[in-house]
């Protein structure tokens, strides 16, 4: 078995990779030109690593052809809602383009390849049905959700017109050790961080009145292999826990784990400019295929929470 991973530096792509791995898959790691690889055990079966820029037409079908892997997993593309509201055109090229340009190497090269196809739960925006179903329409509600749903498309379009066996991602939140931009982590840093202040230590956060579907990223790489290895080509399929947490619930829970007392302040500069109340995947077709989480919530949060100190301890100054 061989597997192309693209995005490989990133937080979903370098947990894939590191699994892979250890299940004695041969490996190709993409990260774009100058970035650092992702954190992969250097051992002997480490994956090949090579620069990638899912752009480039050119590099990609000549990195399928040399490489001719037996399942693609893509993750490669521009992952934050934020700054998709900034370069709107950028979003679209890296998510979109990027997309097509593998679906086009592999329809040359590798048609009967895999291709997994990272999605985003965000791609239904503020659904009418909760927990959200994967034939539920899609509605998104930002440039990077609206990237996401039109790369979605184009993958079914490629399985209907030439028979290239798709599975396609909706992933909901994930997080874990290692992930910056979700609300977990900043809150983890900023509580690492405060824990070596004085008094009053007070840490600034955005909507926490929001509901999310939040998954283990272990838990959520071995949900992906399972769809890859034994979903139905051409299906989506949602990737979460099916269990709504509050902000609010989870920041209780991490304050809960401080080792001083910490105030919080609501910052407008970090309230989204759309945000959906609840984010909440419908998982029963995923877990028809045999799969269920492994990692209790609470300890994703204390392990997220004690890496971060982690980092905090070897800054200078500390």
């Amino acid at each position: 078995m061989r597997a192309l991973v693209t995005g490989a530096a990133g937080f979903l792509g370098s947990y894939m990779t590191r699994e892979l791995v250890q299940r004695g898959i041969e490996v190709l790691a993409t990260s774009l030109p100058g970035a650092a690889p992702g954190a992969i055990p250097a051992t002997a079966d480490a994956p090949r690593w090579t620069a990638l820029d899912v752009r480039e037409a050119e590099a990609v079908d000549r990195t399928v052809q040399e490489f001719s892997p037996d399942v693609v997993y893509h993750f490669a593309g521009l992952a934050f809602v934020i700054p998709s509201w900034q370069d709107p055109e950028g979003t679209f090229r890296t998510n979109v383009l990027g997309t097509l340009h593998l679906l086009e190497s592999l329809r040359r090269h590798r048609p009967d390849a895999r291709f997994a196809f990272a999605g985003s739960g965000t791609q239904y925006g503020d659904p009418e049905q909760v927990p959200t179903p994967e034939d539920a329409p899609m509605r998104p509600t930002s440039p990077y959700a609206s990237s996401k749903a039109a790369a979605d498309l184009l993958c079914y379009q490629y399985f209907r017109s030439f028979g290239i066996p798709v599975v396609r991602y909706r992933i909901f939140g994930t997080t874990g050790v290692g992930k910056v931009g979700d609300s977990i982590n900043d809150f983890a840093s900023q509580i690492a961080r405060l824990e070596h202040q004085p008094a009053p230590r007070v840490m600034r956060v955005g909507n926490l009145d929001k509901a999310r579907d939040v998954t283990d990223v272990r838990d959520a790489t071995r949900a992906m292999i399972a769809v890859a290895e034994r979903g139905e080509a051409g299906t989506a399929y949602n990737i979460g826990s099916g269990v709504p947490r509050t902000v609010r619930t989870t920041l209780d829970t991490l304050r809960g784990f401080a080792a001083a007392p910490i105030e919080v302040e609501v910052d407008p500069s970090r309230v989204r400019r759309v945000d959906e109340p609840v984010h909440l995947a419908d998982v029963r077709r995923l877990r028809a295929l045999g799969w269920s989480p492994e990692i209790s919530f609470e300890e994703t949060l204390r392990e997220t929470l004690d890496a971060w100190r982690a980092t905090v301890a070897r800054a200078p100054g500390a």
